[in-house]
């Protein structure tokens, strides 16, 4: 079955984007450089990488400089002939790099994901690796350390400054994850991971309308996490082990306790870190109990302006409350409080060791996350206060701070679970002086692009959604 829109091809005189050609199935990416075209975040991103690392851009196996160049084309901010221009280029470059782009239909959330990695790869750059053996390399005076009060090896050791990474793509983000034991409140340390988008997922029994916020809430509530180690747990049990010893060593019948016992633990989920553009994934496969995949056809109604307090980790000190939480703890009528009980206490995460040491600085950027190493005319006293503010990597911070997005572009499939078409909304290239967002949609699938009404992009059947942080 063909889904490709009936839209009336129309030239650039007009005002409208350029339209990409489908080299096959294609698609899948034309979407994903519409959305990021509609982006103004993500083309200043690419600028200045591209500009910064000349000789990274130069290489002819580098995504970022095509991948500018077709956005800008798109934009109409770089001469091409004809309506219609040829992502080709980009599909050379990710075959280059081993990613295998079949001419059989893809997905583009993928294609997304690959997107991201090999930028990431292109933009991440590492000191190399010094020999233990050579001296004289260890004994330079040009490799520079971090003071002792601001990170130390396990054997007590300076660790080295990193060069600053500036150039993370804008939608990489943290998740914020924390386990806490149902039978002794232990919390363990507060785990984090990187991703650049966020997926979330439907309810089974919803099929119906569903509201945004209804599946960001579902995100972050906490679940039931069974069969887990728990060192709070291990560590009451060898305290009774070692007080029955005492009482019963008269006795001939030895005592048996379990000293690695499983509990249950409540698993809470939370956004560590916001981007600067924000990829919202709607999971729309359902894996029926036979096997058989299915669709979620639900619409979700989604707003033009987005806030994203609600699902943020925050640390609430002062209320008493310690511990991970994020958001209102809701879905549905169901309220899930934090224990009352005070929590066994719990060693610092081996992954915010890692990042403190590696310089990982909590502040937001306009480019996400980042490395920056400590400013050598920074005082003592000053750093401590900095490293008890900041004595996390999250954005924590004593003054409340807005998380406000701006919808730039919308990602729909048109089909069911096994064909269909992808199509992108996204708002006009902005040409007026001071204008970052255009009121005006488009319409794009593939060569064709045409006007369409807000009204329309906000009832689609969204499969990504783009936003862009204000």
């Amino acid at each position: 079955m063909n889904y490709e829109l009936s839209l009336m091809k129309v030239t650039i005189s007009q005002g409208l984007c350029r339209g990409l050609e489908n080299l096959g199935n294609t698609c899948f990416m034309n979407v994903v450089l519409q959305a990021w075209a509609g982006t103004p975040s993500v083309v200043s991103w690419l600028k200045d990488f591209v500009s910064r690392d000349e000789d990274q851009a130069s290489n002819k196996q580098c995504l970022a400089k095509p991948l500018l160049r077709t956005l800008q084309v798109i934009n109409d901010n770089e001469d091409d002939c004809g309506d219609v221009h040829s992502p080709a280029d980009i599909i050379g470059t990710l075959r280059s790099k081993r990613w295998i782009i079949s001419h059989d239909q893809q997905d583009a959330h993928e294609l997304f994901n690959v997107f991201t990695s090999t930028l990431d790869e292109e933009s991440t750059k590492f000191p190399r690796i010094l020999p233990l053996f050579d001296l004289p390399v260890l004994e330079s005076a040009d490799i520079k350390y971090q003071p002792p009060y601001t990170a130390l090896s396990k054997s007590g050791c300076l660790l080295p400054i990193l060069p600053s990474r500036e150039s993370d793509n804008p939608f990489r983000m943290l998740f914020a994850s924390q386990l806490e034991c149902v039978d002794c409140k232990y919390r363990h340390p507060v785990k984090y991971d990187l991703s650049d988008s966020l997926s979330l997922t439907f309810p089974r029994t919803a099929w119906s309308n569903i509201k945004l916020d209804a599946l960001l809430q579902r995100f972050i509530t906490p679940e039931m996490v069974t069969d887990v180690e728990c060192p709070g747990c291990k560590k009451i049990q060898i305290q009774r082990l070692n007080s029955l010893s005492k009482t019963m060593n008269n006795q001939s019948d030895p005592v048996v306790i379990d000293c690695n016992p499983k509990s249950s633990c409540l698993k809470r989920l939370t956004i560590g870190k916001l981007p600067q553009c924000l990829c919202l994934h709607m999971q729309r496969t359902q894996w029926l109990d036979s096997g058989l995949p299915l669709k979620k056809y639900e619409i979700v109604i989604f707003p033009e302006i987005l806030h994203m307090d609600d699902y943020v980790y925050t640390k609430c000190e002062k209320s008493g409350q310690n511990g991970l939480l994020g958001g209102k703890a809701l879905f549905g009528n169901t309220y899930i409080p934090l224990p009352s009980q005070p929590p066994v206490l719990s060693p610092t995460s081996g992954h915010i060791t890692l990042l403190r040491a590696l310089n990982y600085d909590s502040r937001i950027s306009s480019h996400g996350l980042f490395l920056r190493p400590s400013s050598p005319a920074t005082s003592h006293q000053q750093q401590q206060q900095q490293a008890s503010v900041q004595a996390d990597i999250n954005h924590n911070s004593p003054k409340s701070q807005e998380y406000t997005y701006k919808l730039t572009a919308v990602v729909t499939h048109l089909g069911d679970v096994f064909s269909g078409h992808f199509v992108t909304y996204r708002r006009f290239p902005s040409r007026k002086a001071g204008e970052k967002y255009s009121s005006r949609w488009l319409c794009t699938s593939d060569h064709a692009v045409k006007e369409v009404s807000f009204e329309e992009v906000m009832s689609t059947e969204a499969y990504m959604l783009f936003y862009e942080r204000l």
